[in-house]
């Protein structure tokens, strides 16, 4: 039994609904009672790492890291400051 093309194309384009779903990290992070402003994300297959840079603080705290599981928005590690959870936006 054949099966027409828009009902295979439907299916194809609904499991990939999901894909396209990424982490958006938080824009700034108090670091050491200063802000940190979100310098990049990186994104990997399981997990997304979100990096905040501050020229005032010198140091470790000058460059700080999260890193958000991409399933779930959970923070996995990071500095103290991190949100637990990240925002998971649909449309990357």
């Amino acid at each position: 039994m054949f099966t027409s093309l828009p009902s295979i194309i439907f299916a194809l384009l609904s499991s990939l609904a999901g894909v396209n779903a990424c982490i958006q990290c938080p824009g700034s992070l108090k670091v050491d009672g200063s802000v940190s402003h979100l310098s990049s994300t990186n994104p990997f297959d399981q997990f997304t790492f979100c990096f905040y840079t501050n020229a005032n603080l010198s140091g470790g705290d000058s460059s700080v890291a999260c890193e958000y599981d991409n399933e779930t928005a959970n923070l996995l590690f990071g500095y103290e400051s991190c949100p637990v959870t990240a925002t998971m936006k649909n449309n990357c």
